[in-house]
């Protein structure tokens, strides 16, 4: 009974004390929910890894799961910039990315750059690590910034998290495994959308 009593006092604490590594910015006078109709995710730049365009792909993917934002396919974007002879690594400038989103018929473009978390295990390193991340979402009529998400460093304290970690004792779950978890480019591509739409949901309840 008292273990019972423990694991509900540290649980509730663990929902009440959650916070996580993502970080949202919206601009103050434009609605994020009418501008994301069509939305293209370049490729993004993460320093230290190959695999910027995947993570590019874990955003569009959860655009896709969670919206019902139309999202420009991958090899369109690629075939884009190949006629361009623009690099696919993310190393574009808005300019010519906003030119692109144009060609694509988007509304939003959504460029990122970052860099690779290294962490290891048993010796080994622990892929497709991200340890800091900035996103910026442009309007692509007007070339205004519309929403920008930083990913800082360290661990994501979630509420789901913090239970793990306290349920388990920390025998299961560790801060290390905490760290990994909440990391993981497709971990942090779920908390990345679900944030945006978080704010375009508030955006459309009437104010007053």
């Amino acid at each position: 009974m008292k273990y019972v009593r423990f694991l509900c006092a540290i649980s509730i604490l663990a929902m009440v004390t959650s916070c996580t590594s993502i970080d949202v910015a919206t601009h103050k006078e434009i609605k994020l929910h009418n501008k994301m109709k069509k939305v293209a995710v370049f490729p993004f730049d993460v320093k230290g890894a190959t695999w910027g365009d995947e993570f590019a792909d874990a955003i569009s993917h959860q655009f896709f799961k969670q919206t019902s934002i139309e999202v420009v396919e991958r090899e369109a974007i690629e075939r884009i910039l190949r006629e361009q002879q623009l690099s696919m690594t993310g190393l574009l400038d808005d300019k010519q990315a906003v030119k692109i989103g144009k060609m694509l018929g988007a509304d939003v473009i959504i460029l990122g750059r970052g860099h690779e978390l290294r962490h290891y295990k048993n010796g080994r390193q622990v892929p497709n690590l991200i340890d800091t991340f900035s996103l910026k979402a442009i309007d692509v009529e007007s070339g205004s910034l519309l929403c920008t998400v930083r990913k800082e460093p360290g661990r994501a304290w979630t509420w789901g998290y913090r239970a793990k970690y306290c349920c388990s004792l920390t025998l299961i779950w560790d801060s290390k495994d905490i760290l990994v978890q909440s990391s993981r480019y497709d971990e942090i591509a779920r908390q990345v959308v679900k944030r945006i739409i978080t704010i375009m949901e508030k955006e459309k309840i009437p104010q007053g």
